[in-house]
């Protein structure tokens, strides 16, 4: 059978919705008022939407103003578990926290996106913006270039040039070329390096998480922290070979579980 995930028309009310909802999250919450004026649509228009969604969970009332509602969460709940592989590497990840003292994340790709999976905070962990659910450009990001760093290079291309490679920082990667040599040196390398590069002061290490029977990444961990405490052989040496060895371990048991 045809995979046609990438044919056919797309209907317009569908996308009108989901930009609504985008506003929305964005807003921390909109009046039908506000929404009319920011879709550019009457405000008739805009109770058929936001009264459909409230209806079936999606949006809810209060205060005034339209919220995300937690049918969200429902269904995010069921995308997060419905791989086997992501609890296994989940459950790992609260020793790694606990052992560096560290934020650690697992971010996988999705049409072309990093979407963050699960986080672990150790004792030390900086409090940034990196909720279960946060989606960023692949680029940007330790994690993210640790995927695109083991996928094909078609895949790749694809991904830049439906995404592009914008600034989040002063630091990020936003020439395709350098950013292709740097992707050569994380294969090589087995791990990436984010200097500030999706956060002003924050540094990573990323690690992907490849499948031993075809070579494809399922996903990746990445360790975070403030760029005063991650420098010197514990950033260059000691961060890199801790995931690694942890890496190696899930792998295994992903293979033979």
């Amino acid at each position: 059978m045809a995979n046609n995930s990438s044919s056919g028309r797309q209907l317009k009310t569908l996308e009108t919705a989901a930009e609504l909802v985008d506003i929305i999250q964005q807003q921390s919450g909109m009046s039908i008022e506000s929404l009319a004026k920011e879709l550019n649509l009457a405000e008739s228009t805009i109770h058929g939407y936001v009264k459909t969604l409230e209806n079936n969970g999606y949006l809810v009332y209060e205060d005034g103003k339209y919220h995300i509602g937690l049918e969200f969460l429902n269904k995010g709940g069921h995308a997060r578990t419905r791989k086997p592989e992501y609890d296994f590497i989940i459950s790992k990840l609260e020793d790694l926290a606990e052992q560096t003292g560290e934020r650690v994340q697992f971010i996988v790709e999705e049409n072309g996106k990093a979407y963050y999976v699960h986080t672990s905070i150790g004792k030390n962990a900086v409090q940034v913006d990196a909720h279960i659910g946060k989606v960023i450009h692949l680029h940007a990001s330790s994690a993210g270039k640790a995927i695109l760093a083991h996928l094909p290079e078609d895949r790749v291309k694809q991904i830049l040039n439906q995404w592009g490679t914008p600034a989040y920082t002063q630091h990020t990667i936003t020439s395709e070329e350098e950013l292709l040599e740097e992707l050569n040196t994380i294969q090589e390398r087995g791990y990436s390096i984010s200097d500030q590069e999706s956060i002003s002061g924050l540094r990573a290490i990323g690690v992907p998480i490849c499948s031993q029977s075809s070579g494809h990444p399922l996903g990746a961990i990445s360790l975070s922290g403030p760029a005063h405490r991650l420098k010197g052989e514990w950033f260059e040496q000691d961060i890199p070979d801790i995931i690694l060895a942890v890496v190696n371990e899930i792998e295994l048991d992903l293979e033979y579980h």
